[in-house]
């Protein structure tokens, strides 16, 4: 076999041809950084890029270009280094919902008449299934057409695939009045309770309500790994602005009320099986929630999507005997920290349109700043962007960065 010899000259031309092409690519980056700079309720519009400082993972970079959107329009710009920024929209309107609020139907209405161009897309995520609106479709059919099916749809999404969430409510409240009108005095048991359970006794009240519970906890589970489905495929979308509003409705647990938890210790101090499930199931009682929300939001962040919370309040039932605990806290706040990871806002509410219009009045205008920062690889890593506004205290929301791949 003969031996293959390269002179030495084409071995250093391959070496620094290759030396070149890795160079390139570790530094032909273009990031893209939407930014809102507010005084209060109002956008602050008049800022240059001198007035901008970014640093990515605590270095400070040189910004190339400065675009001020409005809707789908450039109003403004200023650049060192001329980019194309598409301006397209893509809207996703998000449903975790329990009842149908009609302030729904007008957010939906405000929506599609107000906000709506003719070349965004949209797509509606209720409870039962997904719906995408093509441009085709939305430019042969009128905006209040439309809006009036929208309507239609999630109102019975909502009563279709929130259903039997309502059913073990309901029956968790009537267990709950069962077991509080346990040795109450005559006369005292609450209306909520289970006239089937006539004089069942704890024994057997205490499992069911735990059983009840645990099939509650199963339909409401919160999978992060389909949040992050969700990230992966709005970063593939080839559009300018990815605006999603999540409508997520306040929840709580039927339990009982801590005087009648008291009387109950007390009278079943020589059984101490019961004692301890009474505790279990209404003391120390904590929601697993097993949700990644570190993963969740550097996976939106890196989307480039806004993700705003529209967190719907609603006031419970109250009955003698029953107290509704409030179980929406952990999920409260990892939604809120995606809003902040991705520039989006939170806003709580009982009237969901009012919220609807405030937040969607508020991802209208916005700045877009490129950069490309010096020596970047593509490792891999998350790389953390903080954008801060030269001697001012202004309210800046953006994404928390993005991932070198």
């Amino acid at each position: 076999m003969k031996k293959i010899i390269f002179p030495i000259a084409f071995l250093l031309l391959t070496f620094f041809l290759f030396s070149q092409i890795q160079e390139r690519t570790v530094t032909v980056t273009n990031v893209v950084v939407p930014v809102r700079v507010m005084d209060g309720n109002v956008l602050v519009d008049n800022l240059t890029i001198e007035d901008f400082e970014l640093y990515e993972d605590g270095i400070l970079q040189k910004i190339e270009a400065l675009y001020l959107v409005n809707k789908a329009n450039i109003a403004r710009k200023e650049t060192l280094r001329e980019y194309d920024p598409p301006v397209s929209r893509h809207f996703d309107l998000l449903f975790q919902t329990i009842d149908y609020n009609p302030k729904i139907g007008e957010a939906i209405d405000y929506f599609f008449n107000n906000v709506f161009l003719p070349e965004d897309t949209v797509t509606i995520m209720t409870p039962q299934d997904n719906y995408n609106l093509s441009r085709k479709a939305l430019r042969t059919v009128s905006k209040e057409d439309i809006s009036k099916e929208m309507q239609k749809i999630i109102r019975k999404d909502t009563n279709l695939g929130a259903s039997s969430y309502r059913s073990m409510l309901r029956d968790l409240r009537r267990l709950v009045g069962s077991i509080s009108s346990v040795g109450a005095p005559a006369g005292r048991a609450t209306a909520f309770a289970d006239a089937s359970a006539g004089s069942t006794s704890l024994e057997l009240l205490l499992p069911r309500y735990r059983a009840t519970l645990q099939s509650l906890e199963e339909l409401r589970v919160v999978d992060y790994k389909k949040f992050l489905q969700f990230a992966a495929s709005r970063k593939r979308m080839q559009v300018g602005q990815k605006i999603v509003f999540f409508f997520y409705q306040r929840e709580f647990r039927p339990e009982i009320s801590s005087g009648v938890l008291s009387r109950l210790m007390s009278t079943y101090q020589d059984k101490p099986q019961i004692l301890s499930d009474v505790q279990d199931l209404f003391q120390f009682y904590r929601r697993d929630f097993n949700f990644n929300t570190e993963r969740v939001k550097q996976a939106f962040a890196d989307s480039s999507l806004s993700f705003n919370l529209l967190f719907m309040h609603k006031e419970p039932t109250r009955a003698p005997g029953i107290s509704m605990k409030e179980q929406s806290e952990d999920a409260f706040n990892a939604f809120s920290q995606i809003a902040e990871a991705t520039g989006g806002i939170v806003d709580s509410s009982q009237n969901p349109a009012a919220a609807f219009i405030n937040a969607v009045e508020a991802a209208q205008s916005y700045y877009i700043l490129y950069y490309s920062p010096a020596g970047s690889q593509k490792d891999g890593k998350f790389k953390s962007i903080k954008v801060g506004v030269k001697n001012k205290s202004y309210k800046i929301t953006h994404r928390l960065g993005y991932f070198a791949n």
